[in-house]
């Protein structure tokens, strides 16, 4: 059984990675939100599966961490259901304890970054979604030649520029 000062350093450990994968998915987040604004349908996926994975394992270094702070919890007599990260950064002793707290302060603040920044981007894809939704109803409703049928009139080329973001 490992005491309270290595289950201390092994918590900081994985509340590190936390962070370290946190501060990660922000600027995948950020990225992903620059190619929703240019329209980059290519980045876009690659953005949005980085972060899955990105997320999937933060969830898992979240569990570590968790049962790590129960067994902690658990081997200093402490209701793990009911102790707060005070107490548990306390029982991990100097200076674990003070790493611990200043980690999950950043956690939560870089969650709150992240949080923010992917209600930027679902609403950049929903405004994407219903600009879709239009021009598919547009064209589904308009009487004249239809693009694809044998009467298709087609004039010249001109390249339109649809944009997500709310400012243009």
């Amino acid at each position: 059984m490992l005491n309270h000062e290595q289950l201390g350093k092994s918590l900081l450990e994985c509340l590190t990675e936390v962070k370290s994968l946190l501060t990660h998915a922000h600027s995948i987040a950020m990225k992903q939100q620059q190619a929703l604004v240019s329209s980059d349908a290519e980045e876009i996926v690659v953005t949005t599966r980085a972060q899955e994975e990105i997320l999937r394992r933060v969830g898992e270094a979240d569990q570590r961490a968790a049962a790590i702070a129960t067994e902690l919890a658990q081997s200093a007599g402490l209701d793990s259901d009911t102790s707060d990260i005070t107490a548990l950064a306390e029982v991990a002793g100097f200076p674990n304890s003070i790493y611990i707290k200043q980690e999950m302060e950043s956690i939560s603040s870089i969650s709150e970054q992240v949080r923010r920044t992917n209600e930027v981007n679902q609403q950049l894809l929903q405004n994407g979604l219903e600009i879709i939704t239009c021009c598919l109803r547009t064209v589904a409703n308009d009487p004249g030649p239809a693009s694809y049928g044998n009467d298709a009139s087609f004039g010249g080329f001109q390249a339109n520029v649809l944009s997500l973001d709310l400012r243009v």
